[in-house]
């Protein structure tokens, strides 16, 4: 036998079923994608952050582009300019130390005073460097027989006339020294016009027996001024060494001219 199955009528046509329609499979929802804060999309997100670099640049061609940042630029770009030549300079003149420092064979340290002393008083590297060679061998506590002191051999009334009040132990401090030195040094090449070799000779003879020996027509060179310069020809640096008594002439006074009879030029 068969079962009956009851369907519901259709009130629209009595006595025909109602159909159903046939199930339909559930769909999975869609992933939503990531959204950014604020409701953007990612997309939209992404495209504007990859529009910031132009705009960054535009801004920045404008700001470029006015009177007062073009200035600014300049001030800066001069500052930045000043700080590499002076780190520049700093080094050439550490190679120059260090080089004046193997060829004399002196400790770095005492190349560094002498060069700074020096350039402090404006007088020539190397004219600074033969001068103490030859005065002393960079000795900082050399004495001549005369009574010259220091590594430039500054006679204690010629540093009192440069320097008032100076005592001997003052006199013996190598900064001092070289500086007081240097500057004698360099105000004698002034009162002679410029003339190294005049100044030099005056400087280790004095300024008054030069000046006696040329009022009677002679000739106040003694070889000192070869010394430090070196021989016409020949290798200015390290052409007599110190000590070398059959190279270097008979020693004459040093500096035996006080202070009260230096030329007018220097009062």
């Amino acid at each position: 036998m068969f079962s009956l199955v009851a369907f519901p009528l259709n009130p629209m046509h009595p006595g025909v079923p109602v159909s159903r329609p046939p199930p339909q499979r559930r769909r999975k929802p869609a992933a939503r994608r990531p959204r950014a804060r604020g409701g953007r999309s990612a997309r939209a997100v992404a495209g504007r952050i990859g529009a910031r670099p132009w705009l960054v640049a535009g801004f920045v061609l404008l700001l470029a582009l006015l009177p007062p940042t073009r200035a600014m630029g300049a001030a800066v770009w001069g500052h930045v300019s000043a700080a590499l030549a002076s780190v520049r300079a700093a080094e050439a003149r550490d190679r120059e130390v260090e080089a004046y420092a193997r060829r004399y064979g002196i400790a770095v340290d005492l190349a560094d005073a002498i060069e700074r002393a020096a350039r402090a008083e404006g007088l020539q590297t190397e004219l600074a460097f033969r001068l103490v060679r030859v005065e002393s061998a960079f000795d900082p506590d050399a004495e001549s027989w005369a009574g010259a002191l220091g590594l430039t051999q500054v006679m204690p009334a010629t540093a009192e006339f440069l320097q008032p009040g100076i005592t001997r132990r003052q006199l013996l401090d190598r900064d001092t020294n070289l500086r007081l030195g240097f500057r004698y040094l360099k105000e004698l090449i002034a009162v002679y016009d410029g003339d190294a070799e005049e100044a030099l000779t005056a400087y280790n003879r004095g300024p008054g027996t030069v000046a006696r020996i040329r009022k009677k027509g002679g000739d106040p060179s003694n070889g000192y001024a070869d010394l430090v310069l070196g021989k016409r020809g020949g290798s200015p640096v390290n052409h007599v060494r110190h000590g070398d008594s059959a190279a270097a002439p008979a020693a004459p006074p040093a500096h035996e001219l006080p202070p009260a009879r230096l030329p007018a030029g220097m009062r």
